[in-house]
């Protein structure tokens, strides 16, 4: 009789309740696993963008840094700073070349479209001389950008150029791992200003006496000869884009503007 009790007496799960139950788990995994996949794959993603991020600031750092010192020099001659050997136009002032090839064309100074080459020197051992490592630049090549270490005085007495064999232009990014997609420099906000404005004169002949267009020199170019002085106070507005090797859809654009420390003084 106890035996017979004891077996009525025990409990367990019928084969529908095991099924079920078995189902809920699967859910109940398949849920977690989702949202683990989710960070995970969300993780991955927030570090391939912090990564590109950080190399583009990176060279934008690197660029603004050294393209504010344009027309720095150790002999400067306050009486006559057009004289500054480190801004010639055409020579050692600082330019922005459109593109790297022989045919290449140079950027207006207020201009807004720039280009993806820009040139300069300056003084880097302070002694008033034009020298091989006085001569630097960036340049975008074929999705990397390279920076122009030196230059080489005595083979080219002219230092605008992308394209130039003499210089040496080394990498600055990983083409391996960053393609830079576009890279521009304008001269936007910069402006020129006519030292001997206002003169009591109609210069660009519109019948009016010193109206701003004539204190303007991007406007009113002074004429070749007239002995004019012009101060050109030069920012650099730059755009750098690019996207990672591994994963295109991973990309990213940085602006930053750069003001030149040495403004351009020229004598017409």
């Amino acid at each position: 009789w106890m035996l017979i009790m004891n077996n009525r007496s025990q409990k367990g799960f019928s084969l529908i309740e095991l099924m079920v139950s078995t189902v809920v788990g699967m859910i109940i995994i398949a849920g977690a696993t989702n949202v683990y996949l989710t960070t995970i794959v969300s993780s991955s993603d927030t570090l391939k963008q912090s990564k590109l991020n950080q190399e583009l600031s990176t060279l934008m750092s690197v660029m603004a840094g050294d393209i504010i010192r344009a027309g720095v020099t150790g002999n400067l001659d306050y009486v006559s700073p057009q004289t500054n050997a480190f801004n010639q136009i055409d020579n050692t002032a600082l330019e922005v070349i459109d593109n790297m090839t022989d045919n290449a064309q140079v950027a207006w100074a207020n201009a807004s479209t720039g280009g993806s080459c820009i040139l300069y020197t300056y003084d880097a051992d302070l002694d008033g001389v034009v020298d091989d490592g006085d001569i630097f630049g960036f340049r975008l090549n074929n999705g990397v950008v390279e920076m122009r270490q030196q230059g080489d005085v005595a083979n080219n007495t002219r230092h605008d150029s992308c394209s130039d064999s003499d210089d040496t232009w080394l990498q600055v990014t990983d083409g391996r791992l960053v393609n830079v997609t576009s890279l521009n420099f304008a001269f936007n906000n910069s402006e020129c200003i006519n030292t001997r404005e206002p003169n009591d004169a109609d210069e660009d002949g519109d019948g009016t006496n010193d109206n701003s267009g004539e204190m303007d020199c991007y406007d009113t170019a002074p004429v070749n000869g007239s002995g004019n002085i012009t101060v050109e106070v030069r920012q650099i507005d730059i755009t750098l884009t690019g996207q990672l090797v591994a994963d295109a859809s991973v990309s990213a654009s940085l602006n930053q503007s750069v003001r030149v420390r040495n403004d351009l003084i020229r004598q017409r």
